[in-house]
């Protein structure tokens, strides 16, 4: 049997723990021995990074200057010296029109960075960029080939 000066001894630790915040030693099942007292867990809470669109939301488009394959199309970015009044694409995709409307490159942020999206089927395609008339072989284009008047189109490949 447990004695009362016992009993009071254990009801005066317990209260001890409650007021101190911790928790009191218990013995592991089976063993008789102290463990370690144990913290409360805290609730696990996702939160989005800031950076991350949000759900249903479309992905950032890539700002990488040259083509970049993503699942809308080909992002092609160019970033010219200077400021254009207007930058066009032209490949073999759109039988090198220099001025066609629907492929006229945009910069809506104001950052220097002009870009469009194209849906391309797969294949090797060719380009150059038009800038206010002058045509210009893309930097940053992943290969390059004879454009047939001494320079360099860009080059790549849709797979």
């Amino acid at each position: 049997m447990t004695s009362p000066s016992k009993l009071s001894l254990a009801s005066l630790v317990l209260a001890l723990a409650a007021c101190s915040g911790t928790q009191p030693r218990s013995t592991t099942p089976g063993t008789g021995g102290p463990t370690a007292p144990t913290a409360p867990t805290p609730p696990k809470v996702t939160a989005a990074a800031p950076d991350s669109p949000a759900p249903g939301a479309k992905p950032a488009q890539p700002t990488t200057p040259g083509p970049n394959l993503t699942p809308d199309g080909v992002v092609f970015n160019y970033k010219p010296d200077g400021k254009p009044s207007k930058l066009f694409l032209a490949g073999n995709f759109n039988d090198w029109n220099p001025a066609n409307e629907k492929y006229l490159l945009k910069d809506d942020d104001g950052d220097g960075m002009w870009s469009i999206t194209v849906k391309l089927a797969p294949g090797t395609y060719q380009y150059k960029f038009v800038i206010d008339g002058q045509w210009t072989k893309d930097p940053s284009s992943p290969a390059d080939a004879p454009d047939g008047f001494g320079g360099r189109n860009g080059k790549f490949d849709v797979k």
